[in-house]
């Protein structure tokens, strides 16, 4: 009976993490919005259609659309190469940017640390990046998702900005390999150094980068990053890292460089949260009508990620 208590607390403990773990915005492409006069964007993605260079926008031709066509939900994302004056315009989206010239050498896509419509913060270490594609390739094209987690600037190509990548996780379709039906693809991240990533960059292709080939187009859905409970110390989950004090929660860890300015969370039993904030001091007021009852605390630390059952009477 004791056992069977002890994973029941553990399973509440644990739930949340996965709930709580941060992600790519939109990964379903369920949601999509007007960009003026060109067909519509997925929410939190951007195309050519929205680069920084409004001339090159107004001529650039679309290479995206809504597909009915869904591994889950209501839409996925299609992307397709169209040939343009002799040229194969690729299929590409980034939740950052693109910055766009008729010299095609210069043109590359970026996070705007500057406008939140082109950047996600985002300082979590995935353990890998996963998602669902079918891919109906000319000739020996490739498809290609890859995601950078930085701190800085970055871009796409690197373009000097090689030295603030943290992480890298990066999937390319075997050349001429047709996906007629729903496939997963899942890679881990690589990770240069032991930084905390400030930004997450993506970018998706149905082509092979400047040598893809007309007609040749992707479907996509369903985004998702992977956590491994591997890379949690186990003893920081049975680790009490608050108390409670008059109405408010304390952090009793001793080192605030390993929770200021990182997300914390209060989660009810019912997955809804009740705080979800980043931390400004080791004080949480707690919301005056919050109701007596089981909740759960997640902190995502510099090094460890903590959560511990708060019970409000």
């Amino acid at each position: 009976m004791k056992k069977i208590f002890y994973f029941f607390c553990l399973s509440l403990v644990l739930a949340p993490l996965a709930m709580f773990s941060q992600q790519i915005e939109n990964p379903g492409f369920e949601e999509w919005e007007s960009v003026g006069n060109f067909k519509d964007e997925p929410v939190q993605w951007s195309t050519i259609k929205t680069s920084d260079n409004p001339t090159i926008a107004n001529v650039a031709p679309v290479t995206y659309d809504k597909s009915t066509d869904a591994h889950s939900g209501s839409f996925a994302l299609k992307l397709f190469n169209l040939e343009v004056f002799n040229l194969s315009a690729t299929g590409a989206i980034t939740n950052g940017r693109f910055h766009a010239e008729f010299d095609l050498s210069k043109s590359y896509s970026y996070t705007d640390p500057s406008e939140a419509q082109w950047n996600l913060p985002f300082t979590w270490r995935p353990d890998s990046l996963i998602g669902w594609f079918k891919f109906f390739p000319q000739g020996n094209d490739a498809a290609q998702f890859k995601v950078i987690l930085h701190v800085d600037s970055c871009k796409l190509p690197e373009n000097g900005t090689l030295p603030n990548w943290v992480g890298l996780a990066v999937y390319k379709t075997p050349s001429g390999v047709t996906f007629d039906s729903w496939t997963r693809f899942s890679v881990p991240f690589d990770y240069y150094d032991n930084r905390t990533p400030q930004w997450l960059f993506t970018t998706m292709n149905s082509g092979d980068s400047t040598t893809s080939i007309p007609d040749s187009y992707l479907l996509l859905d369903d985004i998702e990053l992977k956590y491994s409970p591997a890379g949690i110390d186990d003893k920081k989950l049975t680790t009490e890292f608050l108390r409670q004090e008059n109405g408010h929660l304390k952090i009793s860890l001793s080192n605030e460089e390993e929770f200021m300015g990182r997300r914390f969370a209060l989660i009810d039993m019912s997955a809804q949260y009740l705080i979800n904030t980043s931390l400004e001091s080791d004080d949480i007021a707690l919301p005056s009508n919050l109701a007596p009852g089981i909740y759960v605390a997640v902190l995502q630390g510099q090094n460890y990620q903590y959560s511990q059952k708060i019970v409000i009477r």
